[in-house]
């Protein structure tokens, strides 16, 4: 019996193991971009960022399939660099932040590819709409910040989707339909997750100007 019991134990510590062996990391606010482009009539593409945003990974560095990433967008934080366009793009007519204050990816599938790329597939939730919406992103660097030691993960991802799917028409085909999405971001651990007396945890706060 007390074999039994000790040989569950250990089952039961290496589940959990197992189910742990992603780690935790955030965003690191200070260094993301979320840049959109969008056919101008077919003269240029207009280009805009969102300035507010955040995000949480759960990376497994041995198996990124097994990873997972929650983004959640202020979508009043559109910035084109012209306050009258900006206004008209956050109305009713476009984003209606209004009403829909946030825009939420959660991804639902990882796939490990060639050359350091993830496809991460997701669901997009826009303007009261949840459509189906992929990733091709590229692992950067994974190492610890040479300012406060933190495991850090960089990533630079494209992506693209149709406004009209998510209930946003106005002006199609003058303005475009197809909106391109260029992300830049790096992610910290979680302090929780940091070796006691570690460089990381010796420096846990500060950030990097």
């Amino acid at each position: 019996m007390r074999y039994l019991t000790t040989l569950t134990a250990m089952l039961a510590v290496g589940v959990a193991s197992a189910a742990s062996a992603a780690d935790t990391y955030h965003l690191e606010k200070t260094h993301v971009d979320l840049l959109f482009s969008i056919s101008h009539a077919g003269f240029t593409e207009k280009h805009g960022s969102f300035r507010d945003l955040d995000a949480t990974l759960e990376y497994d560095a041995a198996k990124p399939e097994n990873s997972q990433v929650t983004v959640v967008v202020k979508t009043d934080s559109l910035d084109t660099a012209f306050a009258p366009r900006d206004k008209d793009v956050k109305s009713e007519k476009f984003l209606d932040v209004a009403k829909y204050p946030e825009m939420r990816f959660v991804s639902t599938k990882v796939t490990r590819e060639p050359d350091h790329m993830l496809r991460i597939d997701g669901d997009l939730t826009l303007h009261g709409v949840t459509k189906p919406l992929t990733l091709h992103a590229k692992l950067n660097k994974e190492a610890p910040n040479p300012f406060d030691k933190r495991p850090t993960l960089g990533f630079s991802a494209t992506g693209s989707l149709k406004r009209s799917d998510f209930g946003i028409a106005t002006y199609i085909p003058v303005i475009g339909d197809e909106v391109n999405l260029t992300i830049d971001a790096e992610f910290n651990r979680s302090a929780a997750q940091e070796i006691p007396g570690s460089a990381g945890g010796a420096t846990r706060g500060k950030r990097p100007k």
